[in-house]
């Protein structure tokens, strides 16, 4: 067609220009070239469709530098744009393996790499092919191991270009102009991660709104996507409710589920995208105009150029901080671009989010999160079309900083110091009054065991109150939080540190008190006297009666009685030993059986506890409130996301819900079961006056108690109307009072006795002692020995002694009472104290109640704790005590029988 419109009358055939190439169509027509992007070069250098070189990556990068002043006329792939063509720029590597020797060679590395790194100089500028290079790095898992060697990874490459930059962004060092922000460089990871720059304010129950720049493989800019609403960030999928939760403020988060292995090979399923984080927010220091915050990424895969993992190290002096991260990469593991199923596929195991207030002193500030993230492997070997499945979690957790956290242990050390502290000197004092009250005088193994043993419940007792006051604080001022500025802390190893050793001292601390009770010297005095002996009856039994001139000449005091001839019995029939003439044993038999069943009697009844605390925590929904999170609640929502629970917090609890229950049972049983109803150690007590028996017991060497059973009639051993006219006569104060002092009503007390009875006792029940010191209960001589105590302990309790052992009936001061001991001198003259009625439940489970109920609560918050388990740790601690009673019950009643001098068979 001619220039006036017309056509031609013929056609002429023109080369096409060096931008253009003919069809292969053969319809005579140039069209553009494919194979060649036009770029700037040197003027003598013609353009042209045909490259000059090998073609890079499909691309033709003829000639010099773009942008050069030379006029070379040759293009080699050796320009300094290009970079050399090394293997180690395409392999990847398995995660953590710091060799080179299974390393694989990435198809789509091979066919883009080079090409990136020369479309990303300084030359080009091309920031899409930046932010391919980028990505290409991160699928290296960053590695920064020869990173200063041309093509020695993509990472190099990305760093060589990026110190090319002269300039940065502004507020960002570490960001190079045009282009993407990969590494956080020289800046330790302590700065970036206490800055202040993130000046909103964050209230428990508020949104955490976590953006994420997107890019897609090549490296196309695919926009922002909230994180908060999309859970781009989970690859475990719930309810949007239950999702959502990650990043409600102040909710410790976890989610674990497993995948199929096979759906992490398959593009389709999980496509490969990239993404930076940041925080949104809006300044509240600036007008409130929005923001973005970039938030650090911690890649545990990471090697630095030592070829160490230093993301994995505790501190953070080493880390190497980045941006970009992958979620599934199932394209760089194919060694073929026609491959469907690649050998390797990289996926993010666990992500976690981390948290750090800034402290109390900046309620509701935070520091920039931490987005940790750890790598795994599949190899399509071993994994692919197996049905494999494996386990994946996220999770959102909030931290104290380093100087809180030192704080926090500081404190928690000085506690237990001074409590500690505390707690020994008291077992110093415990171990002085025990020394006074077993007449030791002088330094021996058995008073250093005595104060271990006593130090021991002392530093379990100061071990429990500072674990339960840490844990109780922590629990309520967490909770009740508005604005979020306490965190909680960041190692609890602590609590279980404490909680068990406060446990096993415990322990020790029973077992000390089960040592002693199982061992007391237990003697039963018996009043009653015999009703009109017969001469036959008098002959055929010899009691051991202390004829009064032995008497006088013994020294009581100091344990050396004259020696006495106990007389054998004659031959005659059993029958005549149990005829009516006699005392009979059946009251004392009695008193035996009823201590024996008191023995293991406590204030509180720890199968009631245990369940009640079980349905307390459990079924009423009070474990709930341990929960990580700081709101309260006692039940829990399926469709919602339920945190899990605090061991702090659930230590507190447990110890509050015992705390409330052991509380109000001592309390029902002390102001309304035993006033109203019935009272096991003062039935005890009147028992023993109704059948005419004392008891008399020693503790220590020198320290006892004392219930004095001399009944006001003066015999016990009388029929029905006999004893129905003593107690009109007790009811109308028509007899004397049932203390030892006609006067007085008191009849229990504590005794700070001389030295010389307890060796006067020994002296005789040596009779009855074989040749090991064991009691021997099959010899004739136990009998004659018992009524020789008997009679013994009669006269003391009498004052029929006026040459020998004497004592006065005092009350404790007041501080004796506090700290449970006495500071009066006994060595030549015994005290007896009067107490409150129940004295002698000190030898007894009843008196060791706190201790016994402390120990039941460490056990269970111990169980509770490693197993998480209430029904496990009900059903053990409950186990436990009952068998403990079991084993008090047993020992004790072979111990009463030893010392009674009662066979174990009327023992019930």
């Amino acid at each position: 067609m001619g220039q006036d419109g017309s056509f031609l009358s013929s056609q002429d055939c023109l080369t096409c220009n060096n931008l253009t190439v003919p069809t292969s169509g053969g319809n005579n027509i140039c069209s553009t070239c494919s194979t060649t992007i036009r770029m700037l070069r040197a003027s003598s250098l013609t353009e042209s469709c045909t490259c000059p070189n090998n073609l890079i990556n499909g691309v033709c990068f003829p000639g010099i530098l773009p942008g050069g002043t030379n006029s070379g006329t040759s293009a080699a792939s050796t320009s300094s744009v290009v970079p050399p063509d090394l293997p180690t720029l395409y392999q990847i590597y398995p995660v953590g393996d710091t060799s080179t020797s299974s390393a694989t060679t990435s198809a789509y590395f091979s066919s883009q790499a080079m090409a990136a790194v020369a479309f990303c100089s300084a030359s080009y500028g091309n920031l899409t092919a930046c932010q391919l290079l980028a990505n290409l790095c991160t699928l290296q898992l960053q590695r920064l191991v020869n990173q200063n060697v041309r093509s020695g990874s993509a990472c190099a490459e990305f760093i060589n270009l990026e110190s090319q930059r002269t300039s940065s962004r502004p507020g960002f060092a570490s960001w190079a102009a045009n282009m993407p922000w990969l590494y956080y460089g020289s800046q330790q990871a302590s700065l970036v991660l206490a800055d202040t720059s993130l000046t909103a304010t964050y209230a428990s129950g508020s949104t955490l709104n976590l953006y994420l720049g997107t890019y897609s493989l090549s490296g196309q800019f695919q926009g922002f996507q909230n994180a908060s609403a999309t859970n781009q960030l989970q690859l475990c999928k719930d309810t949007l409710a239950v999702m959502q939760a990650a990043f409600r403020f102040g909710t410790t988060y976890l989610q674990e589920c497993e995948l199929n292995a096979d759906d992490l090979f398959d593009s389709d399923k999980y496509p490969l995208n990239f993404y930076d984080p940041y925080i949104f927010f809006y300044d509240e220091t600036d007008g409130g105009i929005p923001k973005l915050l970039p938030v650090p990424v911690l890649n545990t895969a990471l090697l630095d150029s030592t070829n160490t993992l230093v993301n994995t190290q505790t501190s953070n002096t080493n880390w190497q901080l980045t941006r970009r991260f992958f979620l599934v990469d199932n394209v760089a593991g194919k060694t073929s671009l026609t491959d469907q199923v690649p050998t390797v596929v990289r996926y993010a195991q666990s992500i976690q989010l981390t948290i750090t207030p800034q402290g109390t002193t900046q309620a509701g500030l935070i520091y920039p999160p931490l987005l940790t993230i750890t790598y795994a492997d599949l190899k399509a070997s071993k994994y692919y079309g197996t049905g494999a499945s494996v386990k994946v979690s996220f999770s959102v957790a909030y931290k104290q900083t380093s100087s809180t956290s030192s704080q926090f242990t500081e404190n928690l050390r000085i506690a237990m110091g001074v409590l500690s502290a505390v707690g020994f000197c008291y077992a110093v004092l415990r171990t002085w009054f025990w020394a006074r009250r077993a007449g030791v005088l002088s330094l021996d193994a058995v008073l250093v065991f005595k104060l271990l043993a006593y130090s021991a419940s002392a530093f379990a007792n100061a071990f429990f109150i500072t674990i339960f006051g840490i844990a109780f604080y922590q629990l309520v001022m967490y909770k009740n939080q508005g604005i979020f500025m306490l965190t909680l802390p960041s190692d609890d190893t602590f609590l279980l540190s404490y909680l068990a050793s406060a446990t096993v001292l415990k322990f020790i601390d029973l077992v000390h008190i089960f040592a002693m009770q199982c061992t007391v010297d237990i003697y039963l005095i018996d009043w009653e006297r015999p009703s009109q002996p017969s001469a036959a009856a008098q002959s055929t039994t010899s009691y051991f009666y202390p004829p009064k001139e032995h008497l006088e000449k013994g020294d009581l005091l100091s344990g050396r009685l004259p020696d006495v001839e106990i007389q054998k019995p004659t031959n005659t029939p059993v029958s005549n030993g149990v005829s009516g003439t006699g005392v009979p044993i059946w009251r004392t038999v009695l008193v035996a059986n009823e201590w024996n069943e008191i023995q293991a009697c406590r204030k509180t009844y720890p199968t009631f506890t245990i369940f009640v605390a079980m349905l307390i925590l459990g079924v009423i929904g009070i474990e709930n409130i341990a929960s990580r999170d700081p709101f309260v609640s006692l039940s829990t929502n399926p469709l919602r996301y339920n945190s899990p629970s605090n061991p702090v917090f659930r230590l507190a609890l447990i110890i509050v819900v015992f705390g409330f229950l052991g509380f109000f049972e001592i309390a029902f049983r002390v102001l309304v079961w035993e006033r109203f109803f019935t009272d096991d150690l003062r039935n005890f007590a009147d028992l023993c006056s109704v059948v005419n028996i004392s008891v008399f017991v020693l503790a220590q060497r020198n320290f006892g108690y004392y219930i004095h059973g001399h009944s006001p009639a003066g015999r016990a051993d009388v029929n029905l109307p006999g004893i129905v006219s003593i107690l009109s006569s007790v009811q109308c104060d028509a007899i004397p009072r049932r203390g030892i002092s006609p006067e007085s009503d008191d009849h229990t007390y504590l005794m700070a006795l001389p030295s010389g009875l307890y060796s006067s006792l020994e002296r005789l029940l040596a009779p009855a002692r074989n040749t090991s010191g064991a009691m021997n209960m099959s010899s004739f001589l136990s009998h004659e020995t018992g009524q020789a105590v008997n009679r013994f302990l009669i006269g003391f309790i009498s004052r029929d002694h006026p040459n020998g052992l004497h004592y006065r009936i005092v009350r404790r001061k007041p501080l004796e009472n506090i700290l449970d001991g006495e500071f009066d001198d006994t060595s030549s003259e015994g005290l007896f104290y009067i107490d409150d009625g129940n004295s002698f439940g000190d030898v007894l489970f009843y008196g060791n109640e706190l201790s016994l109920f402390i120990f039941d609560t460490l056990l269970f918050a111990l169980i509770n704790h490693l197993s998480n388990s209430l029904i496990l740790s009900g059903v053990l601690t409950w186990a436990f005590t009952t068998i403990l009673a079991e084993l008090r019950c047993d020992f004790g009643k072979k111990n009463l029988a030893k010392k009674t001098l009662i066979d174990e068979r009327f023992l019930i």
